[in-house]
């Protein structure tokens, strides 16, 4: 088939097509190298088809010869040439239209939403005005942003604030901020703040303790990333609630599995019924049971009713229809990308974000049986990994 693409740059017709010896018309202009698609048969001699503009042309003659009884109708036009056409009269709305898009074009490369996400009233003027501090205010060119510094600089200036996290999202800056709880931080007691799973470490910001590990370490669950033992500001040694964040770039892996084969039902036309009579709780069959394995099955119920209550007698009609599976192979990407989805379903339910993934990969391999395949996917997320343990927990 043409590309669509090409065809829409050539130009082409929908035509209706009504009277008797259509398909013999389209059957010549098939012939003769007329490109027609998207055939639709609407009623017995009532036929929808698009082709080309230049095929248009020579799909006449053959009407001349073959369709005098054939009514020949244009429903629509498409495709740039019309486009054109109907844009040479309107010279001021196609230049308008470009000069909107260029418009557009240039202002999406500047900042002009900011939004907190997470924060009070209180600290959402607070945070406003820090980031203004920083130069980032509506109007302000994307490259202007520098998502970790403005969350250091976050940090810094206002110590209630626990985590810090800005994404940049086209025209719009987030900012997203939780907020540090006194009462909670104060019931932690003394603890430090371990690996909750493995990776590569990339950034480590502590709040209150001593870091134990430095951007680019690789640790291991279980690990200690940051020590409630620190030195305050006159040289004493302390031991408190280790309070930091520390970002890496973790792994995770789920696996889907699909099969390469469906079973259908196919029916023989062999037919069987049962009937059968409850009374209250005893079942009396009427007639042989069949197998559900090779059966489909039907039932119907009919319970006898004395005005407002129902009797303990009920009459089953069971139609039993015998069939034979029959084994339909399924295509190998829509295989795959059932066991993707399955594998990413996995991965959602393990907590990973979508948006959070810095790199992906897929492997493909058949089980064993040759009816299935497996695919697993392996991803790398930027997280924090840090949680904090108190002493009482960990000794």
């Amino acid at each position: 088939m043409m590309p669509w693409l090409w065809l829409w740059w050539q130009g082409y017709v929908t035509v209706r097509l009504r009277g008797v010896g259509v398909e013999r018309v389209l059957t010549r202009a098939a012939q003769a190298g007329v490109h027609l698609f998207r055939v639709q048969r609407l009623t017995a001699d009532l036929v929808v088809v698009r082709l080309p503009v230049q095929d248009f042309r020579r799909l006449r003659p053959l009407l001349r010869e073959d369709g005098r009884h054939l009514s020949v109708s244009i429903l629509d036009r498409h495709g740039w040439p019309f486009l054109l056409r109907r844009l040479k009269g309107r010279l001021f709305l196609a230049v308008g239209l470009g000069l909107a898009a260029l418009a557009v074009a240039y202002l999406a490369n500047f900042i002009w939403f900011i939004e907190v996400v997470g924060a009070d009233d209180f600290t959402l003027e607070l945070i406003r005005a820090v980031v203004e501090e920083t130069g980032l205010r509506s109007g302000v060119k994307r490259s202007f942003l520098d998502a970790r510094a403005l969350e250091q600089h976050l940090l810094e200036r206002l110590p209630h604030l626990a985590w810090v996290h800005v994404k940049s999202r086209g025209i719009k800056a987030e900012i997203h901020v939780l907020e540090r709880e006194a009462s909670v931080l104060d019931s932690q007691g003394a603890g430090h703040i371990y690996a909750k799973r493995d990776g590569l470490v990339t950034e480590v910001l502590v709040l209150q303790g001593t870091a134990r590990v430095r951007e680019g370490d690789t640790v291991r669950k279980d690990d200690l990333l940051i020590s409630g033992m620190y030195y305050d500001q006159q040289g004493r040694r302390q031991f408190g609630a280790a309070r930091g964040i520390v970002k890496a770039r973790v792994w995770y892996q789920a696996v889907g599995e699909s099969s390469l084969v469906q079973w259908e039902p196919v029916k023989t036309g062999k037919r069987h019924r049962q009937f059968r009579l409850t009374v209250g709780p005893l079942s009396i069959p009427l007639g042989r049971s069949y197998p559900r394995d090779n059966h489909l099955v039907t039932t119907r119920n009919w319970q006898l009713s004395l005005g407002s209550a129902l009797a303990p007698l009920s009459w089953s009609c069971i139609d039993y229809e015998e069939v034979q599976w029959q084994k339909i192979p399924v295509p190998l990407t829509e295989a795959q990308r059932a066991a993707y989805e399955l594998a990413w379903e996995t991965l959602l339910a393990q907590g990973v974000e979508i948006d959070q993934v810095l790199e992906e990969k897929r492997t493909v391999d058949y089980l064993n049986d040759g009816d299935g395949i497996r695919v697993t996917v392996q991803v790398e997320v930027l997280e924090d990994i840090g949680q904090f343990l108190g002493v009482s927990v960990r000794f």
